[in-house]
């Protein structure tokens, strides 16, 4: 006969599918623990999806109303479970689009910016792009093709590593090669920065890789600049702002929660004055070994520009460098800066972003501001219009 509820005897005991009339204890027990084992796999396999960063590809193709749609969906959906997962991995979560055509659509897209790219060869309009830290190759490609694709033909990527640009020891160690060197006169791809661009375009952290390049001499020319996101200033509460920021949008909100902003501050000033310490006495133990072979003019710069920021990092005298480096970056003839930025973004000081404008016209330059709604440096994904409107007259 059919089974009812009504028919269910108190006699019988349910287990994990089928019932065992008058179970014992211990089966009772084991079917329990069988259950409670396959709930806590559930949980963990739902865990394992929400932390695990998906595969993402990325497409410039035009896509119907539906694919859209649909593209909308899983966006927000993906950004729901998994906060943390975004296409620029320490920040936002732009032009997320999961995709099984990745590797065609994405040829397609390539072969296209080539196109538009080659089509404006004629204006041969340059930029170079100082990159944000933790940058992935796919990224900054998807970069350079979209600005051949708005008609610059001469597209230059200049990375910003972050373990040389964000403690004083970094600093000196890039200054010194640029200088052995000449400067980093390739970038990876074999493309010269040692000369004019119509633009510079910084992202976040790129503006003290900018710093350090323009204090070592290299001859990198411009008058447009746009500082993205930045300036992220040389200074230790700088970069923790940075990282307390980094943590709470990838699933470490638990650091900041617990560690009180002045014990973070004091802890990354003390780390930059041990760091510069070190840098002092190496340099003036090995200043000769360090800057064999150099002519004495350019002995003589590198020597007083590395102990003078060593001193100043040992002392906790940030604000002379601070100086430095924005008389370095902007006080330049017929400058023309645009600061595209949130006022709601946590990794700047958006205060800091007024006065330096206040200082560009101190220094007879121009300066204007982009305010957006989109998060740290994704503008150029998911508002480009915004960007290259405010650029157009390059």
């Amino acid at each position: 006969p059919a089974w009812r509820p009504a028919e269910v005897r108190p006699d019988l005991v349910v287990g994990c599918g089928s019932t065992h009339p008058r179970a014992s204890s211990s089966s009772l027990a084991v079917s329990r623990a069988r259950m409670a084992f396959a709930s806590r796999l559930a949980l963990a396999g739902v865990a394992a999806m929400c932390i695990m960063p998906a595969t993402h590809s990325f497409s410039l193709m035009p896509v119907s109303p539906l694919a859209a749609q649909s593209a909308a969906a899983v966006r927000s959906s993906a950004t729901a479970q998994r906060p943390g997962a975004a296409f620029l991995p320490p920040f936002g979560t732009a032009l997320l689009r999961p995709s099984a055509r990745a590797p065609v659509v994405g040829a397609r897209a390539a072969r296209m910016a080539e196109g538009e790219g080659a089509a404006g060869e004629g204006k041969g309009k340059s930029v170079l792009i100082i990159a944000w830290f933790h940058a992935e190759p796919k990224q900054l490609e998807l970069v350079k093709r979209i600005y051949k694709k708005k008609g610059y033909t001469d597209v230059v990527v200049q990375e910003s590593p972050v373990h040389q640009i964000s403690t004083p020891r970094g600093w000196y160690q890039t200054f010194i090669s640029c200088i052995k060197n000449g400067g980093p006169s390739k970038d990876g791809s074999g493309e010269n920065i040692a000369r004019h661009f119509d633009l510079v375009h910084c992202m976040s952290g790129g503006f003290l890789q900018l710093y350090l390049l323009l204090a070592a001499k290299v001859p990198i020319q411009f008058t447009r600049l746009v500082m993205d996101s930045t300036p992220i200033l040389p200074q230790p509460k700088a970069f923790v702002r940075f990282a307390r920021a980094y943590m709470d949008d990838n699933g470490l909100s638990v650091v900041p929660k617990f560690l009180p902003l002045r014990l973070h501050n004091g802890y990354q000033t003390a780390r930059w004055s041990i760091g510069a310490t070190y840098v002092r006495l190496k340099h003036k133990g090995f200043i000769k070994k360090q800057l064999k072979g150099l002519e004495p003019g350019l002995f003589e710069t590198t020597n007083e520009w590395t102990r003078w920021a060593a001193r100043n990092s040992a002392r906790n005298n940030y604000d002379d460098i601070v100086d430095d480096a924005i008389n370095t970056v902007f006080n330049r003839e017929g400058l023309h800066t645009t600061f595209v930025y949130n006022k709601e973004d946590r990794y700047i000081n958006t205060e800091e972003i007024q006065s330096i404008i206040a200082k560009c016209e101190e220094f007879g330059g121009k300066a204007d501001e982009v305010l957006t709604k989109t998060g740290h440096i994704e503008t150029i994904f998911r508002k480009p219009k915004l960007l290259f409107d405010a650029i157009a007259d390059v």
